[in-house]
């Protein structure tokens, strides 16, 4: 029996070291970037992005110069599986949010995203959703959550709206009376008509969902790179906010997003709880109605916690 013990302590001790590992080695990433573009070692900052991404960085190439006031402070770091974001600030109004991937061992950097406007930290978890959870395993079985309009309310206003939530997610499903069109399909008028949400929580406050459909504008270009077309594409989107402060964004038009499905007359939404600082949803209860709720003149739904 000791001898068991001794092994599962081990192999904990190994997951653990493993993990402040990746953690370190994508840290390091940053003070590597800060050291490049201090010295203007364009090579090195170069080898810095994943493959995919060479031809264009190396266009960077001529506007390269040394930058030695360039300091990156740590605000975030972030690692699930093969993946890792870093959320730094550059400057008193400068900061920027770094995808990383692990490439033949090494982690390199995909993508940054700037902003005038200090991320929430929590917004690592929706840059890098958990894996599905015991809801989406089950295979979604929406017909057993209970409906959060009466049959008249819904024929009255054109959708319903059911919400439920597991370990990992709240998972909000609107349903339209017409048909949706898919992310991405040509429209010129987006469907909606569904309010601003608020999601109370019992143990990690309130918050604000904007779940929007708007209209994006697609071009083409000819060899000049001049504009000689335009099309009208639905985008939808998710915004999180708490106390007026954006907590995550995430839209499906163009390019997909894990957190937004559409399909059929269904608008799927998941926001990973971890967004809102829920780490264990055993201990919470979650409602989630319209703007105005507690005092909800359109819908209030108090969501069911679906089983491990």
């Amino acid at each position: 029996m000791k001898s068991v013990w001794i092994l599962a302590t081990i192999l904990l001790m190994s997951a653990i070291g493993y993990s402040q590992s990746d953690q370190s080695q994508v840290e390091a990433v940053l003070k590597q970037l800060e050291h490049a573009e201090q010295t203007g070692d364009f090579n090195a900052w170069e080898g810095l992005w994943t493959r995919d991404k060479l031809g264009q960085i190396e266009k960077m190439r001529p506007y390269a110069k040394a930058r030695p006031s360039v300091q990156y402070q740590l605000m975030k770091s972030f690692v699930h599986g093969d993946e890792a974001v870093l959320l730094a600030q550059a400057a008193s109004d400068s900061f920027v949010t770094i995808m990383l991937q692990r490439e033949n061992g090494p982690w390199k950097i995909h993508d940054e995203i700037w902003r005038n406007t200090a991320p929430d930290a929590n917004s690592v978890y929706a840059l890098l959703p958990p894996d599905q959870g015991a809801f989406a395993r089950a295979g979604s079985p929406w017909d057993q959550v209970a409906a959060g309009l009466s049959s008249s309310e819904e024929a009255r206003l054109g959708w319903q709206m059911k919400a439920i939530f597991d370990e990992s997610y709240l998972y909000i499903r609107i349903e339209a009376a017409s048909p949706l069109p898919a992310p991405g399909a040509t429209i010129e008028k987006p469907p909606g008509g569904w309010p601003v949400l608020k999601i109370d929580t019992s143990n990690a406050g309130e918050f604000v969902l904007n779940a929007t459909v708007n209209v994006g504008d697609q071009a083409t270009f000819d060899e000049h790179g001049r504009a000689n077309s335009h099309r009208a594409f639905v985008d939808y989107s998710i915004r999180l906010e708490r106390k007026d402060h954006e907590i995550f964004t995430a839209s499906a038009g163009l390019h997909p997003s894990p957190l937004l499905k559409v399909a059929g007359h269904n608008y799927d939404i998941r926001i990973p709880l971890a967004t809102m600082g829920i780490m264990d949803s055993r201990t919470t209860a979650i409602t989630v109605g319209d703007a105005q709720w507690p005092n909800s003149t359109v819908v209030s739904i108090l969501a069911q916690q679906f089983p491990r």
